[in-house]
């Protein structure tokens, strides 16, 4: 791989501030991003806040009213599910070409149904 010059480095790094931003929210349910960001950023990169901020919450939860765990759980799985759907229905608007996009697929909706299931059986 070469080296990139500065003109290059600037403009990666102008495209990484857009991330996690509104408009780039837009992008990926409007499926405008490319298969991998739409997969990797859409359903893991957001986890790197939800995932403390739930922590977080439910540590509050847990010392304040702990019978409340329940269903601060199955609400979060319930929209984990349903922000999973998005996802899928972008990646599945995006298409699919060979078969690591395929097994993503599969995983995505794997991933949604589990959150889903969650929900109800929590």
């Amino acid at each position: 791989m070469s080296e990139l010059n500065e003109k290059q480095l600037a403009a990666l790094a102008v495209e990484r501030a857009k991330i996690f931003t509104p408009g780039w929210f837009a992008d990926l349910f409007g499926a405008r991003l490319g298969f991998g960001d739409t997969f990797w950023l859409g359903l893991f990169g957001v986890m790197l806040f939800v995932v403390p901020a739930v922590v977080l919450l439910g540590g509050l939860i847990y010392a304040q009213a702990p019978g409340g765990l329940r269903p601060f759980f199955r609400l979060v799985a319930g929209l984990y599910g349903l922000w999973t759907l998005g996802v899928l229905q972008a990646l599945l608007r995006i298409g699919v070409r060979g078969g690591y996009p395929v097994a993503g697929l599969v995983l995505t909706a794997g991933i949604a149904l589990c959150g889903l299931g969650t929900a109800v059986m929590l």
